[in-house]
Order: C-alpha cells, then structure tokens, then sequence
C-alpha cells in the first residue's frame, strides 16, 4: 500500500467511525466528542444516562462493564472521576449535599413529625430517609439531623411540577412542545382550562369546568317569569371559600327568570350584590321593558381552585350596542367603568 492509499484508509476509518459513534479521531489521537452516550448494540447516540459512555479522555473506553457479560464501561463511581469524564456533577442536586440542609439537633420532646412540621411539605418519612435510619426509630437528645432547607423543597416540588405539567401538555398536543418549554402551563390551569361542559337552564347557557365552576354564562334575557330561588344554592354558593360578608349571588337574576341551579349562584361580596351589580340589573330591566334586546356574557375569574370569584367582567348588548364593565367581588365592586 502506497503512503496515500495508507493515509486515504485511515480517513476512511476514522469517517466510518465517527458515523457511527460520533467519535472523531485527530492526528495525534486525541478523542473529541460531542455526545459521550452510544447504544451498544449499534453504536448510535443515545439519551443521556443510556447505552455506554466513553469519556473525553478515553480512559474508560475499554474497560469491562459492570453488569455480568456486558461489554460496556464502568461508569465513574466519585464525582470527581466523573467530571474528568464529561459527565455532568449533580452533586451540587442532591438533598444531602451540604449547601441543601442545615443540621437540627435533637431537643427533648422532639420526633421526626415535629421537626419536618418545620418545612412545607416535608414528611416524617422523607426525613427519616435523608438520615438513613428507619422512620420509628427513636431520636436521641443531642442528636444532629439533617434538615433540608424550604429553598430546596420548594425548587424540587418546583421542578417536578413542571414536569408533570410538561408531560401532559405534550400527551394532549399531539407530542408538541408549548411554546416556552421551560416554562410549560401549569398542570391545574390545563386542566381547569379546558373540557368544559355546557349546560343550557332557561335558555340560559353555563360553561362549567372540572370542579363545578362557571367560567363563562351567555344569556339573551328575558323579561320573566320570576323564577324560584333556591336558599340552599344560595347558602352554599362559593364554599368552603365564601367570605363572611358574602350573599349567595345569581348571575342571572331571578327576575330574568334565572335559573335556582347552584352554576347559577356565586359568593358574591353584599354590598357589590346589592350595589353596582344591582344597578347593572336595573339597567337591563329597564331595557327589556323598552322592548330592546339584551345579550349579556358574563366572565368570572377564580384565583387556583377557589370556589369564589375574584373579578367579574360583564359585556352586554343592547339592541346591539356593546358595553363592558370589570368588576372585583369586593365592597366597592366595580373597577372599570362602561365603555
């Protein structure tokens, strides 16, 4: 073999090598790589964590695996060899890492409940398995437990929200990602947000979310009958988030022949139900005894999965021209006015 067709097989080799393992041989043998992970079946990149790893500097290339008969590397066991291989430290994650907890010693009285009662979502459980001993063993006065710190509770709850919420916007978007993958829409405003049922009382129409909510109620009013009222609906409107100096509100009033259904009904603040909601009312009736037609299409807005609305924007139509007012469900009520 001439010393160019010798030169020509080597680059074939080595191009023939990194297509299949992404793996590019220099000059002087130095391995530069990309992706360190590669089935070991055929030599293709995998997810990290997956497949064999061959680190930067090829020491472990070559080496045994671990696991009976396999053919791939020991992964590094210190942190230390693992950043010297490629691999990225996690350490720095880990709830016993010691920027993660502060040490508690252990007080007359103290049990395990007690002391995780001091972080939010902290159990008997997740503290006994952070100091390796079992959850019913008996603490000893003096003795130094490890306490996760709420910074690092609430990040990892943080995180595995997020996850969970990124998951299930993919599984309902046909696999697509939401438009700030980092930043997905939480799991309680999809679900809450969407699949809807309507139902239609009165010729009235209710648009009701996953825990009996009304998210939006779209009415051409009527001029009565006066329908019945419903004092238990009304008692029981907005619990267990009704505030004491709350009535049970309709957003269709009885005298629009509104329905005594409890999708009907709202905690709605007394002075704004008796005030400029009323007023608001006063204005349609007086419309409809005019023989006008009136639309309106009411909006309320919970905060989470509060029972009770914290903001209301009303639109009606009169005889086709449109007017919007915002209320809060508070004393005063009303935020903006017509326009």
């Amino acid at each position: 073999m001439t010393e160019g067709e010798s030169i020509r097989s080597n680059r074939e080799t080595a191009f023939s090598l990194y297509l299949r393992t992404g793996r590019r041989i220099g000059p002087d043998a130095i391995e530069v790589k990309f992706n360190p992970w590669h089935d070991e079946e055929n030599g293709r990149f995998t997810f990290r964590g997956q497949g064999r790893y061959f680190g930067a500097t090829g020491g472990n290339a070559n080496a045994p695996s671990s696991r009976p008969g396999g053919t791939g590397v020991v992964r590094p066991s210190s942190s230390l060899a693992t950043r010297r291989n490629g691999a990225p430290d996690r350490e720095r994650f880990r709830a016993d890492h010691p920027a993660n907890h502060s040490l508690y010693m252990v007080k007359q009285g103290d049990t395990l409940s007690h002391i995780a009662a001091q972080r939010q979502g902290l159990t008997a459980a997740d503290l006994a398995w952070l100091n390796n001993m079992p959850v019913d063993q008996p603490l000893q006065i003096g003795q130094r437990l490890k306490l996760p710190h709420q910074a690092y509770l609430d990040a990892g709850r943080a995180a595995k929200n997020k996850f969970v919420a990124l998951a299930h916007y993919m599984d309902t978007h046909g696999g697509d990602l939401p438009p700030d993958p980092a930043d997905p829409p939480s799991l309680e405003s999809q679900l809450l947000n969407s699949n809807w049922q309507r139902e239609v009382r009165n010729g009235y129409a209710f648009d009701i979310d996953v825990i009996a909510r009304p998210r939006e109620i779209i009415a051409e009013l009527t001029d009565g009958p006066i329908a019945k009222r419903s004092r238990q609906a009304q008692a029981q409107a907005g619990q267990p988030d009704r505030r004491p100096g709350d009535d049970g509100g309709h957003f269709i009033a009885a005298r629009f022949n509104g329905p005594g259904d409890s999708f009907n009904h709202f905690a709605q603040d007394r002075n704004f139900n008796r005030g400029a909601y009323r007023a608001m009312e006063d204005g349609w009736a007086k419309a409809l005894r005019a023989e006008k037609r009136v639309i309106v299409d009411i909006v309320p807005l919970y905060e989470g999965t509060s029972k009770r609305p914290y903001h209301l924007t009303v639109t009606w139509y009169v005889d086709g021209r449109k007017r919007v007012r915002e209320f809060a469900n508070e004393a005063k009520g009303e935020v903006n006015g017509i326009r």
